[in-house]
C-alpha cells in the first residue's frame, strides 16, 4: 500500500499496529507471548454533561471527552500503547481503508513513562512478526514509525495448519482418514520414519496436484508446543503434530504479501483442502487446530476455510 497514513501526532516515532475498531488485542498477543496484560486499562471517554435546554440552545451538541488509551506489556522489552480510535468517517482522511480503527502504538516498558515510544531498533523481531501476523488475522495493517509505507499484509497468505493431538494414528490409518479429503489430487503411500520399539512413528502422506503443487501432512511428536496452547485447557490439545502444508509449484512466492495472480489462483483451490484435511483429523483424533499465524482456529473457522473461494 503506497499511500502514507497520517496518524495521530500521540504515536509519533512509533510502529503502529491498526486493527477493525473492537479487536480483541490483548486475546491475539496471548498466542505468541506468555503473560501479556494491561499495566493501566484504557478510559472510556468522560460522559458528556447534561444538554442545556431552551431555544438558545437548540443545535448544540456536546462532546464526550476524549478515550485515554492504555498501556499493554507484550514482555520484559515491548508493550503496546493505545487503542486510539479512528472513526469510519475519518479513514479516508489518514490514509486508512473503509471502516473504524483502533490504532496501537509501540512502547517501551522499562522507561520511566510507558507513554515513550520504544526505539525502533529495540523491537524485536518477535514483536515486527506478531504485528504483522496480527495485522494479517485481522486484515488490519502495519505502519512504520519512519511513515515512509504501509504494509497491509497478504490475508490469504498462510493456509498451513497444525492440529495438536494427545493421540498419534498408525500411517495406514492417517491415510484412510485424510484421503477422502484430498479429492482431485494423486496421494502416494506414506513415508514412515524410524520405530522406537512400540512407540508411534513419525510418518509423511503426500498429495500431487497436476497444477497447484502439493499438500503435505506430516506427523510427529514436538518438544515444543506454540504459546498459544498455554491459553486453553491442556485436554484440548497434545504433544502430536499433524501438519499439513501446501508447496506450491514456486515456494517463493510463498514469502510474498503480492504474489503472482497464478499463485493466488492455485492457493485458492488448494486452501479448502487444507482445511478439510484438518477437520478431518480433528474429528479423528480431536485437539486443536493452529494456523501459521499462530492462533487458534475454531471449527466453525475450519468450517469456513474448507468453502471453495468463490
Amino acid at each position: 500500500m503506497e499511500t502514507v497514513a497520517v496518524l495521530p501526532t500521540d504515536l509519533d516515532g512509533r510502529h503502529v499496529l491498526a486493527v477493525p475498531a473492537g479487536a480483541d488485542v490483548l486475546g491475539l498477543a496471548r498466542a505468541w507471548f506468555v503473560d501479556p496484560g494491561w499495566t493501566r486499562e484504557p478510559a472510556a471517554p468522560e460522559p458528556a454533561p447534561a444538554m442545556p435546554t431552551g431555544a438558545r440552545f437548540r443545535g448544540v451538541v456536546v462532546d464526550a471527552g476524549p478515550v485515554r488509551p492504555g498501556a499493554m506489556r507484550l514482555d520484559e522489552a515491548a508493550a503496546l500503547v493505545g487503542p486510539l480510535p479512528v472513526a469510519a468517517d475519518e479513514a479516508h482522511a489518514r490514509g486508512l481503508p473503509p471502516g473504524g480503527w483502533d490504532l496501537y502504538g509501540t512502547a517501551d516498558p522499562t522507561s520511566v513513562r510507558v507513554d515513550e515510544p520504544a526505539p525502533t531498533d529495540a523491537v524485536s523481531r518477535r514483536v515486527s512478526g506478531w504485528l504483522v501476523a496480527t495485522a494479517r488475522r485481522t486484515r488490519g495493517l502495519v505502519v512504520p514509525a519512519d511513515r515512509a509505507s504501509v504494509l497491509v499484509p497478504d490475508p490469504g497468505q498462510g493456509v498451513d495448519l497444525t492440529l495438536w493431538s494427545a493421540v498419534p494414528l498408525t500411517p495406514a490409518d492417517l491415510v484412510a482418514v485424510v484421503r477422502p479429503a484430498m479429492v482431485g489430487a494423486r496421494v502416494g503411500a506414506p513415508e514412515v520414519g524410524e520405530s522406537t520399539g512400540s512407540a508411534p512413528v513419525p510418518c509423511r502422506l503426500t498429495a500431487t496436484f497436476e497444477y497447484d503443487g502439493q499438500v503435505v501432512v506430516t506427523l510427529a511428536r514436538s518438544t515444543t508446543l506454540p504459546v498459544v496452547l498455554t491459553t486453553i485447557d491442556w485436554r484440548a490439545s497434545g504433544p502430536w503434530a499433524y501438519r499439513v502444508r501446501w508447496r506450491p509449484i514456486d515456494p517463493d512466492e510463498l514469502g510474498s504479501e503480492q504474489p503472482s495472480r497464478l499463485h493466488v489462483i492455485a492457493r485458492d483451490r488448494v486452501a479448502p483442502m487444507l482445511a478439510r484435511v484438518a477437520t478431518a483429523l480433528q474429528r479423528a483424533v480431536e485437539g486443536t487446530v493452529v494456523d501459521a499465524g499462530g492462533f487458534v482456529v475454531s471449527p466453525d473457522d475450519l468450517v469456513r476455510r474448507s468453502r471453495p473461494t468463490a
